[in-house]
């Protein structure tokens, strides 16, 4: 039986880099310190032999980010779009959208669009608000994918004034 979800995981290319965008321009915080696997339980566990790897783990709220980046044996980049099969984003719930995307805009995060508002009152997620932003290059496949700003409009059907 499951019980609930420990974390999400996503393999990067450069693990300071990812670690130091989401803690010092998305405020989150470092959990762990970040540490190295290698062996024949991690052979075990991922399926490739030689297996090398460096994990981090960023908490958000009571949700755990796994980033881990395989020292070995090397893989490749995927350069993937957000409509590529296979091609995660993170959602993240703010308090207020248009200031957060102010702010990283400031900080010099790069995003597809300013934040855009769902005003279709029939759709079941009507008055949420969402717009997807960069990460720093090897964050995820994807580098035109990213993460993503949105409101809590699935818990407070709100709509901006």
């Amino acid at each position: 039986m499951i019980l609930g979800v420990n974390h999400f995981s996503i393999t990067v290319k450069d693990l300071d880099k990812v670690v130091a965008f989401f803690r010092d321009r998305l405020g989150l915080t470092h959990i762990w310190p970040t540490y190295e696997y290698k062996g024949q339980m991690i052979d075990n566990v991922t399926g490739l032999s030689g297996a090398h790897l460096r994990i981090a783990k960023i908490e958000v709220g009571e949700v755990i980010l796994e980033f881990i980046q395989y020292l070995a044996p090397p893989g490749r980049e995927l350069k993937g779009n957000t409509n590529d099969v296979g091609c995660p984003h993170i959602g993240f719930v703010v308090d207020d959208i248009e200031e957060m995307y102010k702010t990283l805009t400031e900080q010099g995060v790069r995003f597809k669009s300013p934040p855009q508002w769902n005003r279709n009152e029939g759709h079941p997620m009507y008055g949420w608000g969402g717009s997807l932003f960069m990460g720093p290059r090897g964050y995820h496949p994807g580098v035109d994918a990213g993460a993503e700003i949105a409101s809590p409009a699935d818990i407070t059907r709100a709509t901006p004034d």
